[in-house]
């Protein structure tokens, strides 16, 4: 007797249709077989699965058991389309079970064989199953796209913070599933934004930040950076959804208002404008100078000649010819902008009194957060405890037992450990950064004069948007619009005689 596999597959859409189901597949083969003196060594079922591609679990076990079993002589389904319906598909399971000489058997259609004609019956109804198949795939597409026109997201699988959910009151098949929030996971999705709306949070901080409180992403994943910044950047959480390349207005419920995503999204813009890139050769104006011709950005590189002389310059990358410029001399005239700038007195006496009730401030969450984790980690200890003397003094649980809590015990107190290792660092930094704040307010030239790059690049941000370089000489400079507003109400003067006069 021969020797024969049997392959069934059924599409989510197709489950409930009748004459379908994966069970009539396989009773409708193992009949055949019965008949025919085939004996059936196993069953392949895969179950919700779209035979638009070789992707399939079971699909892909049976190939790896033909490649590997010589005994194998047939398989058998119930019509070619199980395998694939598409043709290309199709050849190619056909190319690699003959390679086996193991034949496929359609049980509905007899006249598929080896011969000539049957080859070609073959790849005929391959074909008709490749076009059935691109039409479900059309209709499919159609039913999406009219669900997105009444403003439900036909996705699938929404952005976090929502969730599908059965809609409590349909009015047609379209909008049976919905979108909603996810009340576990929606509230922080939102002090997310809230956090960064602030301007004081980086998008690792709230990446880091969200993986302590346990949120997963999408995938199930932990959390990272890049994801963040996808969240910040998506419209679905002030109502709206892309979809095939088009924008629509949704009926799900908003997460965050206009005016809050808006503000993200000019916080991102400035921060990846002013990013200063991890690479050998850091300038310390990349990104803040243009040229005052052409309006195009400069660059910078470093040049060393034959001599083995190294000198770095700005210069613009449309018209080079004529802007190259010195990068100490360029960034010498910012510093001398700097000089410029003056804060009034009653607007440092604000800064001052500002910063006193920061540090008070942070004292006081710092002191209240570093009570309660102490308290949450003598808890822990006095557990981890009680669980040593049930094994080693009482004996009243088994040693499997106290592995497994003992470890989740001691795992805990070393997150807590970690959090309150790094509330010492935040507190640290805070003061750092408070500190810089009262330089800054003190005397604004200076403390740009002494500030480490990356200091320094913090108050190009904070004060200007741009420069304006013409041969060799700033020219014209942008104010950010932070700064603008406090020149509007007399906080801040910008002193400008002697601007042309910089060499």
């Amino acid at each position: 007797m021969k020797t024969a596999l049997i392959y069934s597959r059924v599409s989510t859409e197709e489950q409930a249709e009748e004459g379908q189901s994966i069970e009539t597949q396989i009773r409708i083969c193992k009949k055949w077989a019965k008949d025919n003196d085939y004996i059936v060594a196993e069953i392949y079922k895969d179950e919700g699965k779209s035979a638009t591609n070789l992707n399939r679990p079971a699909l892909q076990d049976l190939l790896a058991r033909c490649r590997d079993d010589i005994s194998i002589d047939a398989i058998l389904v119930q019509d070619t389309d199980r395998l694939a319906r598409n043709t290309l598909d199709h050849l190619t399971i056909k190319a690699v079970l003959k390679k086996k000489n193991i034949k496929i058997i359609s049980i509905s259609q007899p006249m598929i064989d080896d011969s000539p004609e049957g080859n070609l019956i073959d790849t005929i109804l391959a074909s008709v199953n490749t076009f059935q198949s691109q039409l479900t795939g059309r209709k499919t597409s159609k039913v999406l796209e009219e669900k997105a026109k009444m403003g439900w997201y036909p996705g699938g699988r929404p952005p976090l913070g929502y969730m599908n959910a059965e809609n409590p009151n349909p009015t047609s098949t379209l909008d049976k599933r919905i979108v909603v929030l996810n009340p576990e996971v929606a509230p922080y999705i939102k002090q997310m934004f809230e956090m960064y709306s602030g301007g004081n949070h980086s998008v690792k901080y709230l990446a880091d930040w969200l993986n302590k409180k346990g949120i997963k992403s999408v995938t199930g994943g932990s959390m990272h950076p890049s994801s963040v910044d996808n969240y910040l950047n998506d419209t679905f959480y002030i109502g709206r959804f892309l979809w095939n390349g088009k924008m629509y207005q949704g009926k799900h419920e908003k997460l965050i208002n206009e005016e809050m995503f808006n503000k993200i999204q000019e916080i991102l813009g400035e921060r990846n404008q002013h990013a200063s890139r991890k690479r050998i050769h850091n300038f310390l104006l990349s990104g803040f100078v243009y040229c005052g011709d052409c309006g195009s950005r400069f660059w910078a590189e470093k040049h060393v000649k034959k001599s083995g002389l190294i000198y770095n310059q700005y210069f613009c990358s449309k018209c080079k010819t004529g802007t190259y410029v010195d990068v100490n001399k360029l960034e010498n005239a910012v510093e001398l902008l700097f000089q410029k700038i003056e804060l009034s007195k009653e607007y440092t006496k604000e800064i001052m009194d500002s910063a006193l009730a920061m540090v008070k401030d942070l004292r006081q969450n710092t002191d209240l957060e570093n009570k309660r984790l102490t308290a949450k980690k003598n808890k822990l200890t006095g557990a981890l405890k009680e669980v040593e003397d049930q094994r080693f003094v009482n004996k009243s649980i088994t040693d499997e037992k106290y592995l497994s809590l003992s470890a989740r015990y001691e795992a805990d107190i070393k997150i807590i450990d970690d959090e309150l290792a790094k509330l010492t660092v935040d507190k640290s930094e805070k003061i750092k950064d408070l500190d810089k704040l009262l330089r800054l307010a003190e005397n604004i030239g200076l403390a740009y004069k002494e500030a480490t790059p990356a200091q320094k690049r913090n108050y190009l941000t904070m004060f200007f948007e741009k420069f304006e370089v013409s041969k060799g000489k700033i020219i014209k400079y942008h104010l950010s619009k932070d700064i603008k507003e406090l020149i509007e109400n007399g906080s801040v003067r910008v002193t400008t005689n002697g601007l042309t006069k910089w060499d």
